[in-house]
Order: C-alpha cells, then sequence, then structure tokens
C-alpha cells in the first residue's frame, strides 16, 4: 500500500503530464485540441480523485501512529492524592461508559435508561420539553441529549467535513442566547507629530461596532435500518457518521451562502453586517472568466497585517479551480501549485486553497467566483448541547427507523477588511 507521501508524488506527477500538454500548446501558439482537452480533463480528474485518496491515507497513517505509542507506565510509590485522583477518573470513565452503552440502547431501541435521565434533568433549564417527553414516554422515543463525549465526537466529525469550521473562530455558549461580538468598522486615524509641551490630537474616526450572534436551530434527519440497527454492534457510530455528514453539508453551505436571517451570514453574501460590496474585486477579469492578473489584484486588497497564521487562504468552486490552474503569471509560471507535504492543501500565489461544492460556479457578468482572506475573522457560535430525537413508527413501513438531530448555530465574519472577494467583470 502506497504511503501518503507516494501517492502526493504521484499526484504530482499526474499534474505534470496536464502542464506539459498546454506547454505544449502554448508553445505552438495555439489551444489544446479537442483530444487534447480531453485528455487534459482526464488527468486532472485523477489529480483530484488522488486528492481524496491523499487525506484518507493520512487520516489512516495518523491513526496507526497513534496506536504504536507505547503506553506509559504507572510510577511506582505514587501518593494518595495520585492514586484518588485516578479513582477519580476511573469512576468518570466507568459513568461515561455507562452512558455510552445506554445510548446505544437508545439508538437501537428507543428505551432510555436511568444512567441518561440524570443528563436530561442537567440540560432542563435549555431544552425543558426534552426532559419531559423522555421521562413521560420513555416507550415512544422521543428527544435525547446526547452524552458529552458522544457530541464532541459528532461535532469532529462535522468539523473535519467543513473547512471553514476549522479555520473560523468557534464559540461555545450554554444557551441559546445572543453572544455579541465587538467590531472595528472604523480605524482609529494616523498619530499626530508634536511638540514636547502641545496637546495630544484626540481621535474622533476610530469606532468600535457589534455583531450578535444568536444560535439558531439546526436540525437534520436520517434514516437507518432496522436490519443494520439491529446487526450493528456499534449503532451509535452509525448514526453519528449518518448526522454529522448531513449536518456538515447544511453548515458548509451556510457559511459560504447563507443570507443571515435566522441562520448564519455566509462570506459570499454582500451584507453591511458582514463583507460588503466594498470588498469585491473584479480587477481585469471578463463578464465571463478569471484573468491572471485579477488573483493578484484580490491579494493585495487585503492587509499584509491580516496575511499571517494558517487561516488564511482561497474559496473557490471546484469549476473555477478548474480554469485556474491553466493561468500562468508575466514569467510563464503556474499560479496554482499541488501540496506536496503531508497535510498541505494546494495552493495558489502561496496561500492554500479550499474547495466547496457550495462555492460560486456561475460565470456570468457580476457574479462572484472566489473568496480571499483570513477565515479566523468568522466567528460562530454554538450552543453545547446536541439532541437527538427517534422516530420509531413514521418509517415503519419500510423497515427504517428516522433520526433528527438538532443543534444551535450561528455564524458571521466579523471584520470585513480581512476579506476580499472575487467577481467577474458586469456587462
Amino acid at each position: 500500500m502506497p504511503t501518503s507521501v507516494e501517492l502526493r508524488e504521484e499526484r504530482a506527477g499526474l499534474v505534470k503530464q496536464a502542464r506539459d500538454l498546454q506547454a505544449a500548446a502554448d508553445a505552438e501558439g495555439r489551444d489544446l485540441s479537442a483530444e487534447e482537452t480531453e485528455q487534459f480533463d482526464r488527468v486532472m480528474a485523477d489529480v483530484d480523485a488522488m486528492r481524496s485518496q491523499v487525506d484518507r491515507m493520512e487520516k489512516l497513517e495518523a491513526v496507526e501512529s497513534d496506536l504504536d505509542r507505547p503506553v506509559e507506565r504507572q510510577a511506582e510509590g505514587i501518593d494518595s492524592e495520585r492514586r484518588e485522583h485516578r479513582r477519580g477518573e476511573q469512576r468518570a470513565e466507568a459513568r461515561e461508559a455507562e452512558e455510552r452503552a445506554a445510548f446505544a440502547h437508545f439508538l437501537r431501541t428507543g428505551e432510555v435508561r436511568q444512567s441518561l435521565r440524570a443528563g436530561e434533568e442537567r440540560h432542563a433549564g435549555l431544552m425543558a420539553e426534552v426532559r419531559d417527553t423522555i421521562i413521560g414516554t420513555d416507550a415512544k422515543g422521543g428527544y435525547l441529549i446526547t452524552p458529552t463525549r458522544v457530541t464532541q465526537q459528532l461535532v469532529k466529525v462535522v468539523d473535519d467535513m467543513v473547512f471553514m469550521r476549522r479555520l473560523a473562530t468557534v464559540h461555545t455558549v450554554n444557551d441559546a442566547k445572543k453572544l455579541g461580538i465587538r467590531t472595528l468598522p472604523t480605524h482609529m486615524a494616523d498619530a499626530s507629530w508634536t511638540t514636547e509641551v502641545a496637546a495630544v490630537t484626540e481621535d474622533t474616526t476610530m469606532a468600535f461596532g457589534r455583531r450578535d450572534l444568536e444560535p439558531y436551530l439546526l436540525s437534520k434527519l436520517s434514516k437507518v435500518s432496522l436490519r443494520t440497527l439491529a446487526l450493528s454492534s456499534d449503532a451509535e457510530s452509525i448514526v453519528r457518521q449518518e448526522l454529522g455528514y448531513k449536518f456538515g453539508l447544511t453548515q458548509e453551505k451556510a457559511f459560504l451562502t447563507a443570507d443571515g436571517s435566522s441562520k448564519p451570514l455566509g462570506v459570499f453574501t454582500a451584507s453591511a453586517s458582514g463583507i460588503s460590496t466594498g470588498r469585491d474585486v473584479a480587477g481585469s477579469n471578463t463578464t465571463t472568466a478569471i484573468v491572471a492578473d485579477t488573483l493578484f489584484d484580490v491579494v493585495y486588497a487585503v492587509n499584509p497585517g491580516y496575511l499571517v497564521g494558517d487561516k488564511v487562504g482561497w474559496i473557490f468552486h471546484r469549476d473555477a479551480v478548474k480554469a485556474i490552474r491553466k493561468l500562468k503569471d508575466s514569467d510563464n509560471q503556474y499560479l496554482w501549485q499541488p501540496g506536496l507535504q503531508a497535510g498541505q492543501p494546494d495552493q495558489l500565489l502561496r496561500f492554500p486553497v479550499y474547495q466547496s461544492e457550495h462555492a460560486p460556479n456561475t460565470f456570468t457578468a457580476g457574479l462572484y467566483v472566489g473568496l480571499f482572506g483570513n477565515f479566523s475573522y468568522y466567528h460562530i457560535a454554538e450552543v453545547n448541547a446536541f439532541a437527538i430525537q427517534r422516530l420509531t413508527e413514521l418509517y415503519a413501513a419500510t423497515n427504517e427507523v428516522g433520526f433528527i438531530g438538532r443543534i444551535w448555530v450561528d455564524g458571521a465574519p466579523v471584520l470585513e477588511s480581512a476579506f476580499a472577494r472575487m467577481k467577474l467583470a458586469a456587462s
């Protein structure tokens, strides 16, 4: 089985094949022929497919690395305080194991064991109906707030799927109330030169703003067959993966294109509450295509002070990436570079490129086609509780059980000057 490094090298080789095709056509001063275009697209499709293969191999290698680490032996002569601390940890682990077993039992049967009811009561202030429904009618299933570890694992599944969550600043709140985020829409003016005893000039330009993040209810339905639940030794994992996939798709789309009305505000949505049209850059783009010079214009539209750290990058749809891969700079060098190191995404002008099927991909006059910026200035607020409802009877005719997951989430860009949005030229 090839390693992730070997796969990346093979992927880089495929990229070189595609570039050689384009270079040969450029040298002859012509466009790619129909046969060459078909070959180019086929090679680049293999490049995209190998990207997923590389990601899977890196995750596998990371897990294997963790399993190979030796278990640390407990030091002899440990004092009573440390032994008691360990006993406390063991009791907590035992309680967690009991909750996990009870939760898996709920997923398979709809019956709620006593070990989960205490957790419901702790959250009664947030969702009183959850506690009442569960305790009142065990046999009917109803709502259930998942154990803490299960919630964390489900959130991690979503994080792995949604690159915006990995890059953004995430705030966890205990209830579905507003979280005020301070913004700075107008910066302070330059300092003034003064003599030793002159009065200091007061600044009157700087102004602070406030953006309220109010977690909104997000829900998704997943159906699992009765046979799968009955035969599976880990029903929790099945439900977690299914709901994680559905919540991931919904959140990624919202963080990119939602309008902010009872939902997050997306980075591709022009809004005075997020990124206004003042951050749009059309540059030399035509009404239907991206031009290389405009990519430079977009980068230099963002203050260099924001271009520090590992949260800076581009967002494009794969259709836009396909076009950008063919662009060159004034030295005839390709602007797009494949990631060669483990865990490193592809790059454009030295910055990572993140692809999303939910990014705009309609190449029509005046529409958005990409975005660049520091995504740590996109803030997400979510409630630290996840509820699952088990639908026992609704899908009985098809031998399935429905699971509805519910969580509260909001998100928005809080500093528009950290972003620049690329659009096509107006008609």
